[in-house]
């Protein structure tokens, strides 16, 4: 990307306060896809899921924006960082200002050896491999990231061979997931829930230290850096136990509550079960019975004081059999209690509901109204409906945000996008796709 794009994102980078790999400032001042990418905080997250030598001497070669020599610079003794178009190298220098850790050249320094060698696809040249191959230390690691697998054989040529080949999904720039093939047979469905769809890049780990960038006992880490602020991002990790596997969750920025919202580590046993929302959508005659089961778990886990209730809501319990399992409880409320938490599991029940379409849902009713109903169900009035969006709203707004000031356009933002969601009808919106097709098929 050279011409306008690029030096509009170097302007970006040279103007913002904050240069971080988890900068706020950066991740929401993309306009399109090709801005947000480089600027996201996702960008690293394809090393972020490797486990770096500490005190690494690093090269990157194909630096781009800087969004990996950004973090590779925030974790590692030194980076020389490559890019050899001038305004991606200022994009870089920008971005780094602050690290003295960094220094940018546009072509592989003469001299030094490596402990960590990144490279983008487009530079795995043979000639540069060989080059990588003679400055590797003798525990050094080679990561090369690519769309494809075909640079595979220009590594073969050069002497490297592939130890690990991980999985990244949507793909390496900004990785959801990053996950070994094992687990996609070993735990498909938790697979199939944290990728959300193919895997579009590949991290190929070469080199002596490659074994110990990607523990044995690590089947897949993936994040949440999407659609939050820097505070409420996070990471976890699924890894084999002596019992089977566990999914251990941790902020990547341990940051104090917003206006009593944080996100905070949990653990949560692997269950090859399905969610509330799953059973419901195949088993819609179990509502009544499933919901009276969550809202008594709700109640007992509240009476033992469950820091993450705020979390304890349908999408995230499994039905193991006649067991109703809570996962993935990572975000706090503090001024949340049972009764809130009550009625934001029905009305993002009805949400997702919707979203399906679920055919257990009235002819012709909107999802407000199939909020309501679910509610009634366990004993609230429909008009519950208004006070859950409401905390609802507030809620997304700092997560999103990090912060209560200066948020009115997004607060408002977010709350007509509810109020348009609860305003559509359940059963046109699942027959929306059929619908159009009929159309077709007449014409």
């Amino acid at each position: 990307m050279i011409g306008e794009k690029a030096r509009l994102l170097t302007t970006l980078l040279s103007l913002a306060e904050d240069t971080g790999s988890l900068s706020d400032e950066l991740h929401f001042a993309g306009w399109d896809a090709t801005e947000r990418v480089p600027l996201d905080h996702g960008a690293a997250n394809v090393l972020r899921a490797l486990v770096l030598p500490k005190a690494a001497r690093v090269l990157e070669v194909g630096a781009g924006f800087g969004g990996l020599t950004r973090y590779l610079g925030e974790v590692s003794a030194t980076v020389d960082a490559v890019e050899a178009e001038p305004v991606h190298a200022a994009a870089v220098r920008f971005r780094t200002r602050d690290l003295d850790t960094v220094t940018v050249h546009d072509r592989p320094p003469a001299s030094g050896t490596y402990d960590l060698v990144v490279v983008q696809q487009p530079y795995a040249t043979r000639s540069l491999l060989d080059v990588v191959r003679e400055r590797l230390s003798p525990t050094g690691a080679l990561v090369v990231l690519t769309a494809s697998r075909g640079v595979v054989k220009t590594l073969a040529a050069a002497g490297f061979e592939v130890r690990r080949e991980l999985l990244c999904s949507p793909g390496h720039e900004v990785a959801r997931a990053v996950r070994g093939a094992q687990i996609d047979t070993e735990l498909p469905r938790l697979s199939a829930a944290i990728t959300g769809g193919p895997a579009n890049g590949l991290a190929l780990l070469c080199g002596p230290g490659a074994a110990a960038l990607w523990p044995p006992y690590r089947l897949a880490t993936y994040f949440n850096t999407a659609e939050r602020a820097a505070f409420a991002c996070t990471r976890a990790d699924v890894v084999r136990t002596g019992e089977g596997a566990e999914v251990r969750r941790t902020p990547l920025a341990p940051s104090p509550p917003v206006a009593g919202i944080s996100v905070g580590p949990c653990t949560d046993k692997v269950y090859d079960a399905p969610t509330m929302v799953e059973v419901l959508l195949d088993e819609p005659g179990r509502v009544a019975e499933l919901l009276t089961g969550w809202r008594d778990l709700l109640r007992a886990e509240a009476a033992r004081g469950v820091e993450a209730l705020w979390d304890l809501v349908p999408h995230n319990v499994l039905v193991d059999g006649a067991t109703l399992r809570p996962i993935d409880l990572e975000w706090r409320n503090a001024g949340a209690g049972f009764s809130e938490v009550v009625e934001r599991g029905v009305l993002v029940l009805a949400d997702k509901l919707a979203d399906a379409g679920w055919s257990a849902a009235a002819d012709g009713g909107s999802t407000r109204e199939l909020a309501g109903w679910l509610g009634v169900l366990i004993g609230l009035h429909p008009s519950f409906v208004d006070s859950a969006l409401a905390r609802e709203v507030a809620f997304s707004t700092i997560g999103s945000c990090g912060t209560t000031h200066g948020t009115d356009e997004i607060h408002a933002a977010i709350a007509e996008i509810w109020r348009s969601r609860l305003a559509r009808p359940v059963h046109r919106y699942r027959s929306g796709v059929a619908a159009n097709e009929d159309e077709v098929a007449k014409r």
